[in-house]
């Protein structure tokens, strides 16, 4: 964040800086009126701090008194350097710069430190070279290059040469804000979007008299046909209290927030620290009394949530220390088999870094991971980066997007929607935080999505609590999406549009279901209910993602994924047994075709086996085509006819 330059500031001014700590006893100037115009500006400057003051009219006068010096010293260097720094405060960066660098080309041993303020108007000017260099004037001190801000140089140094790259190849990308009744006087920031946009929940700082700097409430935004609704409150969660930096699940049913009381003051029940995480779900309409997530809490700062596309991780950002001092990185949190959540655990990799890591956002593909970051070379402030998992399941190393995205001021919260382009952030801009939108160029973009969603029910329409949809990629039998059942029922799964995959859906005390998804079916949202049977004797499920080829008993490779996880669930279930059925279709003779079927049938036994279940559990059997699925010989025919069926022979204790 550009810092603003206080009246405050003025008053300390009158301590000018010999080396890192030591002030200078004599201003650099000769002239006793100019002097006397010096110190009347300070002076001014003290009395605009009394409560009712008139801030911009002392600005005013402390400017004119500051000009008439530099008119009579052009040397006066105490003049010269608070003018620079109200430049810098007005947005007048050349002029800032210019000014830092006339009077610390003259006197830089006596305001050593003053380099970085040289360098950092350089930077809101988009001059790197004059970055470069304020930081060779800086090293040319003696002893500077034995003192403490080595490392900050050098920091300084990798920005300018990060922005001297980036100004040179400009990202294809244009962020407008979002227009009224969206944005608006106050401050916005922190959006969470629903799926493809259909809603932005986002945070607003309203003002309040118990609060200085005001109260940070929830709103909500939904997109209509003529652009974005009037944002409403959300009502049942905003108290008193500070709520802000929320993320919306899915399905739009659960949301994950932030709660902060007074600052850093001691936690009262639940509540462990200043800040806090809370979960609401969404029943009947109705947003329910949020929870704290004790397990994830600490006496630490804790907020940002960002809840993963499968609801089974909880990324957000912890500050650990004091506050000013605080350190803050990402952390993820994974919930249980039984739906408690764990504690948090520092990202591994390469996403933390010794600077500030903040607002993480896995995007629903699971592979794209957006956060902002100062820890590395960037345009300045807090710039946005992504990080790619690779096939090992690793973060990679993240990309800063650029410039015209990523600029001397802070951007936060980039949040994607289920296309993988259009996205969501926050920018301040002359102080002012608000709402913006952009379409994510190519490299920047994430994969698009789509949703399933529906319910678990059994065969009377009663929803199954405790259940799980699993999605499996067909060629490398790896699962990448979980979603976990609501009481009624109801789940909600990111799914790709770039591959096949395999849908296995369980609930206790019930029979697996096997879907297969080809590329390209999914699109947008799926609405799918889906019935199991309970485990009961003579219960039947079909493998629908086992094949065989054309005339012979050995499996595709895609079949492996599916049975995979086939066997594991039969290995959790050991009480079970199950009858391993073999269908063809009616192409062949009957003898040729029952010797298939059996061969296929202890084909598939056989591949349970490896993957975890007991030969006692199962035995295998060869129907031919005696038992079709469905008449008719058209090729769809034939195809449902082709298949490996589960029978539940004992379904146990």
């Amino acid at each position: 964040m550009r810092p603003a330059i206080l009246l405050l500031f003025l008053l300390l001014s009158t301590a000018v800086s010999t080396a890192w700590s030591q002030p200078c006893q004599k201003l650099h100037t000769s002239s006793k009126k100019a002097e006397k115009l010096y110190r009347r500006a300070m002076e001014r400057s003290r009395e605009a701090m009394a409560p009712g003051a008139d801030k911009e009219a002392a600005r005013q006068d402390v400017e004119a008194d500051l000009l008439k010096c530099l008119d009579i010293d052009p040397e006066f260097a105490e003049a010269e350097r608070v003018m620079a720094t109200l430049l810098f405060d007005a947005g007048a960066f050349e002029a800032s710069r210019d000014r830092y660098a006339h009077y610390l080309t003259a006197h830089g041993g006596d305001f050593i430190r003053d380099h970085f303020a040289w360098a950092e108007s350089a930077r809101h000017a988009l001059d790197p070279l004059s970055m470069k260099q304020a930081m060779n004037a800086m090293q040319a001190i003696p002893g500077v290059m034995e003192g403490p801000d080595v490392e900050r140089i050098g920091r300084v140094m990798k920005d300018a040469e990060f922005m001297s790259e980036a100004l040179q190849r400009p990202v294809p990308i244009a962020p407008e804000p979002l227009p009224s009744p969206v944005s608006t006087m106050e401050d916005e920031y922190f959006p969470s979007v629903w799926l493809a946009g259909e809603a932005l929940v986002f945070t607003r700082k309203v003002e309040d008299a118990r609060w200085q700097q005001g109260q940070e409430d929830l709103f909500v935004t939904r997109r209509n046909v003529d652009g974005w609704g009037v944002p409403q409150p959300l009502r049942g969660l905003n108290t008193l209290a500070n709520e802000g930096a929320a993320s919306l699940s899915g399905d739009g049913m659960t949301l994950c927030f932030t709660v902060c009381r007074e600052p850093d003051r001691p936690g009262q029940g639940a509540h462990k620290g200043s800040c806090d995480l809370y979960i609401s779900q969404q029943v009947g309409g109705q947003w329910s009394t949020p929870f704290n997530l004790e397990g994830v809490n600490s006496p630490a700062w804790e907020s940002q949530p960002c809840l993963s596309p499968d609801g089974q991780s909880l990324y957000f950002t912890r500050g650990s220390g004091k506050p000013g001092r605080r350190k803050y990185d990402l952390f993820v949190a994974r919930r249980g088999a039984d739906g408690q959540w764990g504690q948090g655990i520092r990202l591994g990799g390469a996403i933390n870094s010794n600077g500030v890591e903040m607002r993480p956002f896995i995007h629903p593909d699971g592979r794209h991971f957006y956060f902002a970051s100062d820890g590395r070379p960037g345009m300045g402030g807090m710039d946005l980066f992504v990080s790619t998992m690779d096939g090992n399941g690793q973060w990679g190393e993240p990309v800063n997007l650029g410039w015209p995205l990523n600029t001397p001021d802070d951007e936060s919260g980039l949040v994607v929607a289920s296309d993988g382009t259009t996205a969501y952030f926050s920018r301040e801009v002359d102080g002012q935080l608000d709402l913006h939108a952009l379409t994510l160029p190519k490299g920047a973009s994430a994969d698009p999505t789509a949703a399933m969603e529906g319910r678990l029910l059994d065969p009377a329409g009663r929803g199954l609590s405790g259940g799980r949809v699993n999605l499996v990629d067909r060629l490398t039998g790896e699962p990448f999406a979980t979603a976990e059942t609501a009481s009624d029922g109801r789940y909600h799964v990111p799914v790709p549009m770039d591959r096949a995959f395999v849908v296995l859906a369980e609930a206790p005390g019930h029979l697996l279901h096997s879907e297969s998804m080809e590329v390209g079916m999914a699109e947008g949202r799926i609405e799918r209910d889906i019935v199991l049977e309970p485990l009961r004797t003579g219960v039947e499920v079909v493998l629908r993602n086992v094949f065989f080829d054309s005339g012979s008993a050995e499996l595709d490779a895609e079949s492996h994924a599916e049975l995979a996880r086939v066997g594991a669930w039969l290995e959790a279930h050991p009480t079970i047994r199950v009858e391993v059925g073999g269908h063809t279709d009616d192409v062949g003779s009957d003898t040729a075709n029952l010797t298939l079927s059996q061969q296929r049938a202890e084909r598939v036994e056989q591949a349970l086996r490896q993957a975890g279940a007991d030969a006692g559990q199962m035995e295998a059997k060869g129907y031919g085509r005696s038992q079709p699925a469905a008449e008719g010989t058209s090729e769809e025919a034939r195809r449902q006819n082709r298949r490996t069926a589960l029978r539940v022979i004992s379904a146990g204790g």
